[in-house]
């Protein structure tokens, strides 16, 4: 099993592209670099592949307050909570692990976010409407050909064969509003399953920053030649499509593939 990871701010033409379809454009200025909110945590050892997407803050509370965006975000904080919870709760229970406990690897990961939340409080900045600091997220945990999985809201997982044809993607449904932010309620819309992993499958653990790249079959291509230069083809292929369209390819993202 061979693993890459790749996680990317979002880049300047993308910032600028959405302050002037949101006529952010005097608060976010040309030199304004947005704090990361993405998070992932790659495990080989066991093998746990996790990714979240902090939901973005409120910019027009934080203009009304006369606020900066902050920085570190406390929706990255989220993130980063939630994918350490998910590594330390599977970490702990890999050797026994089996299918049933997938909704409970959800169930303490946003336990842990929500000890974190209570501490905090809602906010009107939080930028959703639960009004707690929240993220969307997606982790699998590979045990012998079997890869176990879960995803709220549109963080995604996706799997192929080793000639890159579609095996199983998640819908990524985010209606009833579902999120990562502690209320327990929210493992009701949790996606999760088993998938039955031969030799040379591509497993994929994404947010919503990569879904255009997972729908180009230019980039899908990339990946059918494994080799020590797949990350800097995918940065080369990253760089070409951000001059081209940066709301497409240009938004912060965070991915994990795993050859198996």
């Amino acid at each position: 099993m061979e693993y890459i990871d790749i996680l990317e701010l979002p880049s300047k033409e993308a910032i600028q592209s959405f302050a002037k379809r949101e006529k952010l454009t005097d608060y976010l200025a040309q030199d304004y670099h947005h704090p990361q909110e993405d998070f992932l945590i790659a495990s080989d050892i066991p093998p746990i592949f996790v990714v979240s997407d902090g939901v973005t803050l409120n910019f027009v509370k934080l203009i009304e307050n006369k606020t900066k965006y902050p920085n570190p975000s406390p929706a990255g904080d989220v993130s980063r909570i939630f994918c350490e919870s998910v590594i330390k709760y599977v970490k702990d229970k890999y050797g026994t692990f089996t299918e049933k406990e997938v909704i409970d690897v959800f169930k303490f990961a946003n336990g842990e976010v929500r000890k974190h939340n209570e501490k905090v409080g809602k906010s009107e900045i939080s930028g959703n409407k639960t009004g707690y600091y929240s993220a969307t997220g997606s982790f699998t945990v590979i045990k012998e050909d079997k890869a176990h999985w879960a995803s709220i809201c549109d963080s995604f997982i996706a799997h192929f064969d080793g000639e890159m044809n579609l095996k199983f993607k998640t819908l990524g449904p985010c209606q009833p509003y579902a999120v990562i932010n502690g209320e327990e309620q929210m493992v009701n819309h949790l996606e999760s399953g088993v998938l039955n992993l031969e030799k040379g499958d591509r497993v994929f653990v994404f947010t919503d920053g990569f879904e255009h790249y997972m729908e180009n079959p230019d980039f899908l291509k990339l990946f059918k030649e494994w080799n020590k230069n797949l990350k800097e083809r995918i940065a080369e292929f990253s760089e070409k499509m951000n001059s081209i369209d940066p709301e497409k390819y240009g938004h912060e993202r965070s991915l994990i593939a795993v050859l198996f």
